[in-house]
This record gives structure tokens, C-alpha cells and sequence, in this order.
């Protein structure tokens, strides 16, 4: 759980108990991760004098919010209760009433809310409340803690380029794979059934040329979690090398792969594919396609979150040019040794301390979880 929502109180003028709620709020609004996209997560719970009296999170995109929830289950008991939400209850009328109504009609006295709602027409529920004789609480904590919890939400409201997320499985050596193209599972069972629960909160699962070479990955989402929208394969490809019959291609679940070739290979790859999946032309550069270039065409076909999975060259691209706003590192209790393929690979020309500066400023805002012998390590970009 985030720092501001442990311990005693703080400047936030919270009361222990106030923050034990807030955080429950917020632990609950996780169970929305890959049904409410691109709505938040969030959780809400009503209490009173200390005691939890019902509590409800956003269980589907277009379904009841949190808050809405929570009171369904009251009636008249909410009357005089408070109301802990993880996000500033909304003052908007979209694909359900406004919260801030509900709230008000149920007849509770304080709401105490953890993060500011981003959008100009959403946000104001905390004032509206106030006009109308709520006590409110809130915001609470920083804006940098509140997107660590709804990292693509926040980002979609500052930024039209897709939110991008890195993820690589690490060896204590930092490699991601043995030398010679030898495929082989760093991590164990816990730490992938969790990768592919991460995948259902995503747009897109991108890998580069030598990863779906050496693995001929599936690209989606087989975990306890069924994605609302299935996340489309993204298949970087500059030189048009693509063969039709790689399992991300099948269209399983109606989902069409994209794949991205440079401009002078599209023809060939559209003929070997036939409607096997979408080719995008990019411009390539030095280092291979133009990344900037690919967001801007994931963007324009309705991709707003990306999961990419690697590999090596890839990531260091991604973080070279700044596009990566998450990292996901697995760390897994073993040794790869001499030979390994190097997690952040140097260039040619590139100095060590070059690499080590892709990720100065980095910050850990969410704790490491534990999943079997490996660990999971959540690192957020700073600024």
C-alpha cells in the first residue's frame, strides 16, 4: 500500500482510523483491474463510529461506481455515516448518475476521499458536496501516489500517447535469458499467472523482432482475470520477416494483431498475411523503427496502454527515448551467468553509466509483492 495511507495521522489532518479506511478503499478498488478500463478503479466503503457498515468497488466499465454501490446496500442506513472513496466522487452524468447526487440524497455526513478526479467536467465532486453542507476530506496525498494506483487513467487525462508499461523478468545477474537463443522460465508459476493478470489491464501486448522469433508468444490474457476487451499482440517487425502461422496471429478471441514493418516491406507482409492481422507502416531510424512514430500509430487506432514484454533491445529503446512510464521487473532467485542476454544491454559507443541513467529518478511507489521465490518490483518514472 502506498506510504500516505500508513501509520499515524498526518498533515493531511486524518485520523488513524480515517486512513485504514481510505486504504481499504483502495485495496478494494483493485479488484476492478481489466473490467472498468478506461474508466478508474475504485473502491469505496461506509462507515460509522469506527465500524464498517457496507463496502463496494467498480466492478465493470458502464456498471454502478463505488460509492453508488456501497450506499445501494444501506437505504437508510447510510443517513449520518461517512462515506471513504479512493477517487473524488463525480459530480458528471456519463453511463451513470452522478455520485455526489447519490451521495447527498443518502443523507451521509463526511466524505473523505483519496485522489482528485483529473478531468475538468468529472472532477468538483468534493466542492459540489461541500456547497450542499457535506463535511469533505480530501484530497489526500500526492498526485504521483494517486496514479500509481490508476496509472493509465491519470496518464490518458495529461497526454494523448499511450501509456506505456515495461516488463521483464530479471535474473540476480540482470540478464532476461541465457546466451545462444535457449528459451527457458526465469520466473516461476506465481510470478507468470501474475503477468498475465497485469496483460488484462492493457490495450496492447507489444514484443520486438526477437522475442516473437524465439518464443512465438500467444500475446494474451490466460489468467484469473478475463479482460473486458482483449489486449491486441503488437508484433514489431522492421524488416517484414512476420510468417502468418505465429500463434499471436490466430485471432483468438476475435482479437486482429498489429504488426509494424517499415514502409518498404508493408506490400509483402499484407500479401503473406491476408487478414491475419493489421499492418502498420513506421518510419525506421538508426536504432530500428521510430518509436515515437509507433505510439502515434497505436494511438490513432484506439490504443491507449501498452504492456511490452521485451525484449533487451527493445526495452532499452523504449527507455532511451522516454516512453516507458512503468517498469515491472520480476527479479527471480537465480544466475544466468556469462553469455547471458543482458536486461539493459549497452550499444556500441554507449558507456555503462549511460544505461544506469535511463533509469535515474525511477521511484517505487507501490510496495514489492512476493509471488512464489520471485519478486515483483514496481518502478514509476519520476517528474
Amino acid at each position: 500500500m502506498s506510504a500516505p495511507l500508513r501509520g499515524a495521522p498526518g498533515g493531511d489532518g486524518l485520523a488513524t482510523g480515517d486512513r485504514a479506511f481510505l486504504a481499504r478503499a483502495v485495496e478494494l478498488g483493485r479488484k476492478g483491474w481489466g473490467r472498468v478500463h478506461p474508466n478508474p478503479m475504485v473502491g469505496a466503503v461506509v462507515a460509522r463510529g469506527g465500524v464498517t457498515l457496507a463496502e463496494a468497488h467498480h466492478a465493470e466499465f458502464g456498471g454502478p461506481h463505488a460509492e453508488a454501490a456501497a450506499l445501494a446496500e444501506l437505504g437508510e442506513r447510510a443517513r449520518g455515516a461517512t462515506l471513504y472513496s479512493s477517487l473524488e466522487p463525480c459530480a458528471h452524468r456519463g453511463k451513470t448518475p452522478p455520485c455526489t447526487e447519490a451521495i447527498h440524497a443518502a443523507g451521509i455526513e463526511r466524505v473523505v476521499y483519496r485522489a482528485a478526479e483529473p478531468g475538468a467536467a468529472e472532477g468538483g465532486g468534493g466542492e459540489w458536496l461541500r456547497r450542499r453542507g457535506v463535511r469533505v476530506a480530501g484530497p489526500c496525498g500526492e498526485a504521483s501516489e494517486w496514479a500509481a494506483e490508476n496509472p493509465v487513467f491519470f496518464h490518458a487525462a495529461a497526454s494523448t500517447r499511450p501509456y506505456v508499461a515495461l516488463k521483464l523478468a530479471v535474473s540476480l545477474d540482470g540478464c532476461i535469458a541465457p546466451g545462444g537463443g535457449r528459451r527457458v522460465w526465469l520466473t516461476g508459476r506465481e510470478a507468470r499467472s501474475e503477468v498475465h493478470r497485469l496483460r488484462a489491464g492493457f490495450d496492447a501486448i507489444m514484443v520486438g523482432t526477437r522475442t516473437w522469433k524465439a518464443d512465438d508468444p500467444m500475446l494474451n490474457a490466460r489468467g484469473a482475470v478475463t479482460p473486458r476487451v482483449p489486449p491486441r499482440p503488437v508484433l514489431l517487425d522492421r524488416r517484414g520477416e512476420v510468417a502468418r502461422d505465429l500463434r499471436a496471429l490466430r485471432g483468438d478471441g476475435g482479437v486482429r494483431a498489429i504488426v509494424v514493418t517499415g514502409p518498404e516491406a508493408v506490400g509483402r507482409v499484407e500479401e503473406r498475411l491476408g487478414r491475419r492481422g493489421e499492418v502498420v507502416a513506421v518510419p525506421a531510424g538508426v536504432r530500428g523503427l521510430e518509436l515515437a512514430a509507433l505510439m502515434e500509430a497505436l494511438a490513432g487506432r484506439g490504443v491507449g496502454s501498452v504492456f511490452c514484454e521485451g525484449g533487451g533491445v527493445l526495452a532499452a529503446s523504449l527507455l532511451a527515448d522516454g516512453l516507458v512510464d512503468r517498469l515491472y521487473l520480476f527479479v527471480a532467485p537465480v544466475v544466468v551467468g556469462w553469455g547471458g542476454v543482458r536486461a539493459f544491454p549497452v550499444a556500441p559507443g554507449d558507456r555503462p553509466e549511460d544505461v544506469a541513467a535511463l533509469l535515474k529518478g525511477w521511484q517505487s511507489r507501490l510496495d514489492p509483492v512476493r509471488f512464489g521465490d520471485d519478486t515483483l518490483i514496481v518502478l514509476d518514472r519520476g517528474g
